[in-house]
């Protein structure tokens, strides 16, 4: 299991983007991941996104590769659930995450 996380928007329009695979954890950790993704619903169907949008708002793509097909599923940050925070807070306090950044 994989997930990408890719945050864009704000001044300067940048996109970065967070990637972690359960298979560069160590087995407990990556049954925590699998629960914290399990916790973060992501396959419920998310918020709409506010047709009003601001310039700079920050906005969220989270893709989930697993045995099947893979999931996106994106956000605005006002419509962003707290467990995906959690998720993502989770997943940014891994040290196996791999981080990059793109116009």
């Amino acid at each position: 299991m994989k997930l990408i996380i890719f945050r864009g928007g704000g001044f300067a329009g940048m996109v970065a983007r967070t990637e972690l695979d359960a298979k560069s954890l160590p087995r407990d950790d990556a049954k925590t991941f699998a629960s914290e993704i399990a916790r973060a619903n992501l396959r419920d169907e998310p918020p709409p996104v506010p047709e009003k949008s601001w310039p700079d708002a920050q906005h969220y793509e989270l893709c989930l590769e697993e045995s099947g097909p893979t999931l996106n599923v994106r956000y605005s940050e006002e419509s962003l659930p707290e467990d995906v925070r959690l998720l993502m807070a989770w997943v940014d306090g891994r040290p196996e995450r791999v981080e990059s950044i793109g116009p």
